[in-house]
């Protein structure tokens, strides 16, 4: 029973850091997608720039959030 929750502990471990990546590499995307509108330049792309950085903001917002959330 004792190995049984040894390889659950290491299954939940290895899932939160799968998410963790995920979401890391959703952010990395949405900088991306930032630094990609930026080379362009015009009016169109100024507004998306807008937009996806206050959706960047959001999303570290709500990670910080998230953290303090389940704080004891």
């Amino acid at each position: 029973m004792k190995t049984f929750f040894q390889l659950l502990t290491a299954a939940l471990q290895a899932y939160v850091e799968f998410v963790r990546l995920q979401r890391d590499r959703h952010l990395d995307a949405l900088e991306d997608r930032l630094d990609g509108l930026a080379a362009v330049g015009d009016a169109h792309s100024k507004l998306l720039i807008e937009r996806v950085a206050k959706r960047i903001d959001r999303e570290r917002k709500r990670l910080i959030r998230s953290a303090d959330d389940h704080v004891d």
